[in-house]
């Protein structure tokens, strides 16, 4: 299947869209949950910061929920288009794994603390800065599925980039922003979507 008629593209543009604006701010919202769970495992209480260890555990822990449930939502409307298997979502847990763990060994070697650089601390570029360089991670992970399909796809990494960002960076406003940020990054990466799909490569 393509996505080619302009009713076709809006359809899926406005699915990817709206459930980016349901499941990413509902997601952030359970992985404060699991981020809570791993600081009080590590026996800190609330008002505590916990060590570079107990902060980067606990973003690689909230970064898994984020992308576990992201990932969900996309996957299961991208096969209907092409035969994308459930590596799609390991892409993007495996992306902000790897981003945190980066950012936790810098931030400690800069004598940083990372849990307060978020934007729920009124401190969005630091996270957005993250955010995006997860969404490159993520980016040519997802890239490395969406080549074998359709042609032009390197065009999604940069999507994936300036989505993750923006969707933290719009929170400068208000934290309440970030709703407006996860239909950014929905609109954003929904289009280019669109834009790559439409001419799908032949499977030999």
């Amino acid at each position: 299947m393509t996505v080619n008629t302009n009713r076709e593209k809006f359809h899926f543009w406005t699915k990817w869209t709206l459930l980016s604006l349901g499941i990413i701010p509902l997601s952030y919202i359970i992985s404060l949950i699991a981020v809570l769970f791993v600081h009080t495992a590590f026996g800190f209480k609330m008002n505590e910061w916990g060590t570079p260890l107990s902060q980067t555990l606990m973003q690689i822990a909230g970064g898994a929920v984020i992308g576990l449930g992201t990932g969900i939502y996309q996957r299961s409307l991208l096969r209907k288009i092409f035969d994308v298997t459930s590596s799609w979502i390991y892409t993007i847990i495996i992306g902000f794994t790897i981003t945190e763990l980066i950012a936790g060994i810098i931030l400690w070697q800069m004598g940083l603390n990372r849990g307060e650089l978020r934007f729920i601390e009124f401190k969005p570029i630091p996270e957005s800065l993250i955010f995006a360089c997860a969404g490159l991670v993520i980016g040519l992970l997802q890239w490395t599925i969406l080549r074998r399909y359709f042609y032009n796809s390197c065009i999604w990494v940069f999507a994936s980039i300036l989505g993750w960002g923006i969707c933290i960076i719009v929170t400068q406003i208000s934290a309440w922003a970030f709703f407006v940020g996860a239909i950014l990054y929905g609109a954003i990466t929904g289009a280019t979507l669109m834009w790559i799909m439409q001419i799908k490569k032949v499977q030999r």
